[in-house]
């Protein structure tokens, strides 16, 4: 298992890049550029990160490939192919986006539109276009789980690796994104049980965040940083370790640099404690 952070700080260099990361312990880094970096700098990256035992394991799409505006839909498919190829150019284990918001409002955003059998059949249709216009051979194209479009559960998830029926692709687990209701909440440890046994193998990169259970109605449940909340992380990078050795483990969605490293040291000492460290 690698533990990073999902993001790129600010930084003058390739070099400083890479040297932040290694002091804080980490061994995995998201991709710090896009597909339109010219090949020097890729190599200046790749080299970077090589020095300072990093590997980059995740690119990033972050384009909404189910915009009910066509002419920005086929922008982010190209987009996210342009992506694909990179991650695969570099060894990347994983190139992720989410599915995408197919109504109105943000990218990321939840639409009555997202659960209807149309935008279904969009996504398993686009996720094979993106696929087969890159022929990957070192990568893979996963879909981050999110709260309020699919995949949503872990037996969306499955129903979709079947659908698709794509090799190249693999699973990006968001368990946290998941935990949107007090159900699951009330069955958080065998929900996130559920999200390993059932995706297992598949299990390319992994976001590593907290939640709280905030006072007030209707009801309200939170992000907040690894270690903080009502995550088990021993449970977490327990499973992780049994069902997915090879993959990242990011922490996400921190304000600044002090969080990442803390929240960063306190994944690897669990991962100590239990076990489970590279």
């Amino acid at each position: 298992m690698h533990i990073g952070i999902g993001t790129t700080l600010p930084h003058n260099t390739p070099g400083k890049w890479a040297a932040t990361l290694q002091s804080w312990g980490c061994t995995a880094a998201v991709c710090p550029i896009d597909h339109t970096a010219p090949a020097d700098l890729r190599k200046d990256y790749l080299d970077a990160a090589s020095a300072a035992g990093l590997s980059i394991t995740e690119v990033g799409v972050w384009k909404n490939v189910m915009s009910p505006d066509e002419d920005h839909r086929r922008k982010a498919i190209e987009y996210a192919e342009a992506q694909l190829a990179l991650a695969d150019e570099i060894g990347a284990r994983c190139c992720v986006n989410i599915a995408g918001n197919a109504g109105p409002g943000g990218w990321d955003q939840y639409s009555p539109q997202n659960y209807s059998g149309e935008a279904y059949e969009r996504i398993v249709d686009t996720t094979r276009e993106i696929i087969d216009a890159v022929r990957p051979v070192r990568t893979r194209y996963a879909l981050e789980c999110m709260p309020w479009m699919l995949p949503d559960s872990p037996e969306s998830y499955l129903k979709l690796l079947k659908d698709v029926d794509r090799d190249h692709m693999g699973v990006h687990l968001d368990y946290t994104n998941m935990i949107n209701g007090m159900g699951r909440w009330r069955t958080m440890r065998s929900f996130i049980d559920s999200c390993f046994s059932i995706l297992g193998g598949r299990i390319l990169s992994i976001h590593a965040k907290d939640v709280r259970l905030m006072p007030g109605l209707p009801t309200s449940i939170v992000e907040t940083e690894p270690g903080t909340g009502a995550v088990d992380y021993a449970q977490v990078l327990s499973l992780a370790a049994r069902f997915a050795p090879r993959a990242s483990v990011f922490t996400e969605h921190l304000d600044t640099p002090r969080q990442y490293r803390d929240a960063v040291a306190y994944l690897l000492d669990t991962a100590g404690r239990v076990g489970a460290a590279r």
